[in-house]
């Protein structure tokens, strides 16, 4: 399974900490990344003016450069032959055995889903995903539960879920862990193993850091309250009828 790892050029110390964890690095496919930083306020203006009437959501440039990164790697993986890509950035954890573990997996997931394998450490959100448990450490995850998974630092696609993702990305830039809505908008189904971790050290990411500068001007409204309640009837119905359990119980 090829390996297409995002990064923006200039990030050469962690492209040379990602070759020291995985042996295999020389195989990997480079994206080189889209820093949004570098556009002028009329390119920046123009992209996040069009993600907003699509979402209704204001991207930072970070969100936008990551958005445009991953367009990139959908497209290169859609030219491929191959069945299943695996999507990493540039600040994963693991190691060439992880990867031959998602191989596994990712034989055992329908084509009209995406596998998500980790990336959710120091977040509170992941204790409120719910799952399905498929074999050892694989899940399907409840659709209820796809707000409670971020980040996109390591998920494999398959042909069709890349194509939904792709055409939507052109459609105009949407945040690239929005799963909730990319996946729902396209019935996709999400799928869950906890292999690669993510630093919890978030002082060098521009995108994390962009998020919680948001974050602190956010205030929760009544929708959101709703949404809350929706979530915890549905999470404890499966529960309890179909099987569903936590995904992250510490």
């Amino acid at each position: 399974m090829q390996v297409y790892l995002i990064s923006l050029q200039k990030d050469e110390l962690r492209r040379e900490a990602l070759k020291n964890r995985f042996k295999n690095y020389d195989n990997f496919k480079i994206i080189n990344g889209v820093d949004a930083r570098d556009f002028n306020l009329n390119e920046y203006y123009k992209i996040a003016l069009k993600s907003f009437m699509s979402y209704k959501r204001l991207l930072s440039p970070a969100e936008i450069g990551c958005a445009l990164s991953h367009k990139k790697a959908y497209e290169e993986f859609l030219k491929s032959g191959d069945d299943f890509g695996l999507i990493f950035e540039d600040d994963v954890i693991g190691d060439d055995f992880g990867i031959k573990k998602a191989d596994d997996y990712a034989k055992l997931i329908p084509k009209d889903a995406i596998l998500i394998l980790g990336g959710q450490d120091g977040l509170d959100g992941r204790f409120s995903a719910f799952g399905k448990r498929i074999k050892d450490e694989l899940f399907l995850v409840s659709k209820h539960s796809f707000g409670s998974i971020y980040r996109a630092a390591c998920y494999i696609v398959t042909k069709q879920s890349a194509s939904a993702l792709l055409k939507t990305q052109e459609n105009a830039p949407c945040t690239a862990d929005l799963w909730s809505y990319l996946l729902s908008k396209d019935n996709l189904k999400m799928y869950f193993a906890d292999i690669f971790a993510h630093p919890t050290d978030l002082s060098t990411s521009n995108l994390e850091g962009e998020r919680l500068d948001r974050t602190a001007l956010y205030k929760i409204g009544f929708k959101e309250y709703l949404a809350t309640l929706k979530f915890l009837l549905f999470s404890r119905l499966e529960a309890v009828f179909l099987g569903y359990e936590r995904i992250f119980k510490k």
